[in-house]
This record gives C-alpha cells, sequence and structure tokens, in this order.
C-alpha cells in the first residue's frame, strides 16, 4: 500500500490548517500594530502637554529672615504661640521662618525689642518696620554657635500687645 510521508497523528487532534495559521498571524500582526498607534498618541499627547504647558513664575520675596522668638514677659506659651501664627507669614518684601522659640534669660522686658544675628542690620531693620518697632533700635549680636542659622532675634516684652503684627497672629490655646 500506498504510505505517505507524513507522519499521521495518533491522538486524534485536527492539524492546524494553513489558512487557520494565517488568520492568527494577521491577528497578531493587527494586534501588535494596535499597541504601536497607542503608544504613539500617548507619546504625542504628553509631548504636546509638556511642551506647551502652562508655566507661572510664583514671586518670591526679597528677604527670608530665621526668626528666633524669646519671651520676655512671662506669659506662659507666648513664643510658641507667634510661632504659630507667624510661621507661614510672607509678603512681597519679606518671609518670615521661625527657627528656634524659647524663654529669654529674664522674664521682667518691659519693652518688645530685635537682635540682628548678622552684622547687616538691614533685614532686622525691614522686620522692625513691619512689626512697628523703631528700626533705630535694633541690637547685633552674633551668635556663636548659630547652627540653625538664625539672622533675627525677637525678644517679646511686656507691650507685645501694642504691636499689630505680633498680636494679629497670635494663636490661641
Amino acid at each position: 500500500m500506498y504510505k505517505s510521508s507524513k507522519p499521521q497523528r495518533t491522538d486524534g487532534a485536527n492539524p492546524v490548517s494553513w489558512r487557520q495559521r494565517v488568520q492568527r498571524s494577521r491577528l497578531l500582526e493587527l494586534s501588535i500594530a494596535a499597541v504601536f498607534v497607542i503608544v504613539l498618541v500617548y507619546v504625542v499627547s504628553m509631548s504636546i502637554r509638556v511642551s506647551q504647558g502652562v508655566s507661572r513664575t510664583l514671586g518670591s520675596p526679597e528677604h527670608v529672615v530665621r526668626l528666633q522668638i524669646l519671651n520676655g514677659c512671662g506669659v506662659t506659651g507666648l513664643a510658641s504661640r507667634l510661632a504659630d501664627g507667624l510661621s507661614n507669614y510672607a509678603d512681597d518684601d519679606l518671609e518670615i521662618r521661625v527657627v528656634d522659640t524659647d524663654n529669654f534669660e529674664v522674664s521682667t522686658v518691659r519693652q518688645t525689642f530685635m537682635l540682628s544675628r548678622d552684622e547687616d542690620v538691614s533685614i532686622a531693620g525691614l522686620l522692625a518696620v513691619k512689626l512697628g518697632l523703631p528700626a533705630d533700635e535694633i541690637g547685633c549680636r552674633p551668635l556663636e554657635n548659630n547652627y540653625r542659622q538664625v539672622s533675627v532675634t525677637l525678644v517679646l516684652g511686656e507691650d507685645w500687645e501694642t504691636i499689630d503684627l505680633l498680636k494679629n497672629h497670635v494663636k490661641e490655646k
């Protein structure tokens, strides 16, 4: 008898026809093309978004004051309450960053005063004007170990309530 050159399948499965292989191949090619188009559309949209995005220049203050607040009037917790109130203060000229609060060595200071921790007292003078303190009475006393980089120290005296900016920014308990 005539024997075919192809081995006969004994598992009962039909061999995949040529037409089915071509259909699967086309389906795979179309799937790859669709994924490529989706990725291409995504890349183009992201590049347009990045290149034509809206950018704004935010105004930043000219000077940043790293402020230490010392309580010299004996009111419990006043320095920390004022620090909480002034922590986000900023305008066109000045931004205040409170870096330290503590009690002054004396608790009977009558008048609020400022000490510049830098030899240049201009930033302390600007803060004094904002607070309504006399700018010509700013003392200069650099700190030995100024690891917090304090630029100005504000010592609160018994008159702290007469200073509008301070009174308006003290957080209540």
